[in-house]
């Protein structure tokens, strides 16, 4: 089908003329979201994005360090003045109302055509009163708001493929959730925050953190609340890198598999409680949002066709494209030797170990022994001691991922393929989320150089002798071996003579 210049595909076509309201649109996810819904829906009206102010930065400060970043670029190109079509909106989604001002509640309720909800705290060792506030009473907050704007064609909400990770098999549907949402905000006003934090393990049950546990209460606060309105569900596993829009391989933080990957190639991790065979469900972070752009496209279709129950999308990998965890781990380290970090102390190796107790004796041996002797030498040299406390740090990391490292989980995603069925060719090439057609290979190579570029700040001219630099980091570290090795021959040696 040929488009013209004034009409777009069936999704484009969706979006014109439409105000989108963005939670969370300054996160990692959120921008990518940001972009893509400019670029490729070039006759969408506007953008609220709601945003907090942080760090002592207010509104317009922030709004201006998001969009000078590379993510950007392509955009700035295409659309110089796309700037105009973004409307912050100061608020806070850990607070009643979002905490909205009169005058902007009342543009949201007047002006709102489609909501991404997306808002949430995605560190899974946060503290259970900050992941309800913000997880759960933020999305109560949120449909509360919509319930109220007349113009509502669509609300997504934005979860997560392991809300309900307890179980081995998840579907796209609705499960109980843990507790209600008035039950666990009932629960965290009443208690204070040190026994709230003593007790946390134990209302948590079968659920592995407080992300988990809170986006799985907010599932069912989307059912409950949300029952009247034209919402749906977006699972996505875990966000990587971007494959290729707007730039290949962005990303702007060490969450997850990400900071693993980080702190192997940096040489820090050496060792890690990971099961190899498992297989590791993650999607690229610009094919997710194409398929989360598209889902509210599918979510009005089926509300138009008189399906009543609320469609929920699981976003995920393993269906059509798995790579297991060992897999994942090899190709970074094969690809570290073309793409090494600069700042790397040590040749990139990681030893898997599938016992936790036997992986706490590879950690004191090869990570936390070397640190405390580093420490040492630091401290002889009247400096303050460093590592030893750099690695606590890295464990506790380790620790928390490593739960989604050692399991795997069956996925349906019928939604999803009905949802790519449904989709024009032009459509298809826009908005491509076929995960089918990721080459891992290309893709991790590329999220390597994304790491290198994006997150650790390293110059792309340094390569050379970064490479150099990293033969010179395996030649050391055969060498420590063959010394260790020879002083084992040696021990044993020496038993035996005595022995004799």
């Amino acid at each position: 089908m040929h488009l013209s210049e004034d009409r777009g595909t069936t999704v484009q076509e969706f979006y014109r003329g439409a105000n989108v309201l963005i939670t969370g649109g300054t996160g990692f996810m959120g921008k990518v979201l940001v972009e893509k819904l400019l670029r490729s829906c070039p006759h969408l009206s506007s953008i609220y994005l709601l945003v907090r102010s942080k760090k002592g930065k207010d509104v317009g400060l922030r709004m201006q360090e998001i969009f000078e970043d590379p993510l950007f670029e392509k955009l700035r190109e295409v659309q110089p003045g796309f700037r105009e079509k973004i409307l912050p909106v100061e608020g806070d989604c850990s607070k009643p109302g979002l905490d909205l001002s009169p005058c902007d509640r009342q543009r949201i309720v007047d002006n709102v055509h489609i909501v991404f909800h997306m808002a949430a705290t995605v560190r899974f060792d946060e503290k259970l009163q900050i992941a309800t506030a913000i997880n759960v009473v933020g999305t109560r907050e949120l449909l509360l708001l919509c319930r109220d704007c007349p113009n509502i064609k669509v609300v997504v909400h934005v979860s997560t493929a392991f809300s309900h990770c307890h179980r081995t098999s998840i579907d796209e549907e609705f499960y109980d959730p843990p507790t209600t949402g008035e039950r666990i905000v009932q629960l965290v006003e009443k208690l204070d925050d040190n026994t709230l934090t003593t007790i946390t393990p134990k209302i948590l049950g079968a659920w592995p953190n407080t992300y988990t546990y809170t986006k799985a209460i907010a599932e069912d606060i989307v059912r409950t609340v949300g029952k009247d309105l034209p919402v749906g569900v977006f699972r996505p596993s875990i966000i990587l890198c971007t494959r290729s829009e707007p730039v290949p391989g962005w990303i702007d933080n060490l969450y997850g598999p990400t900071g693993a990957v980080a702190c192997v190639g940096l040489g820090m991790i050496r060792t890690m409680h990971f099961k190899g065979k498992m297989v590791g469900d993650m999607v690229p972070c610009d094919m997710a949002v194409n398929a989360l752009v598209t889902s509210a496209w599918h979510i009005h279709e089926q509300r138009r066709s008189g399906t009543g129950a609320i469609p929920v999308y699981n976003y995920v990998s393993s269906c059509e494209n798995p790579i297991s965890w060992g897999d994942y781990i090899n190709k970074n380290i094969k690809y570290s030797w073309q793409v090494p970090f600069d700042n790397a102390v040590w040749m990139v190796t990681l030893t898997e170990v599938h016992v936790h107790s036997l992986y706490k004796l590879y950690a004191l041996l090869i990570h936390l022994l070397p640190a405390l002797i580093g420490d040492i030498a630091l401290l002889i040299l009247r400096q303050k001691p460093r590592f030893m406390k750099t690695y606590k740090k890295l464990h506790k990391f380790t620790d928390v991922i490593s739960y989604f490292c050692t399991r795997q989980w069956k996925f349906s995603n019928q939604n999803v393929h009905h949802m790519w069925n449904k989709l024009s060719e032009d459509d298809r090439k826009i908005f491509d989320f076929n995960i089918s057609n990721l080459n891992w290979d290309l893709y991790l190579r590329q999220g390597l150089m994304g790491l290198r570029t994006f997150v650790l700040k390293e110059d792309p001219k340094n390569l050379p002798q970064t490479i150099r630099k990293r033969y010179r980091l395996y030649w050391l570290h055969q060498c420590v071996k063959f010394f260790f090795f020879f002083i084992f021959l040696w021990l044993c040696w020496s038993a035996i003579i005595s022995i004799f």
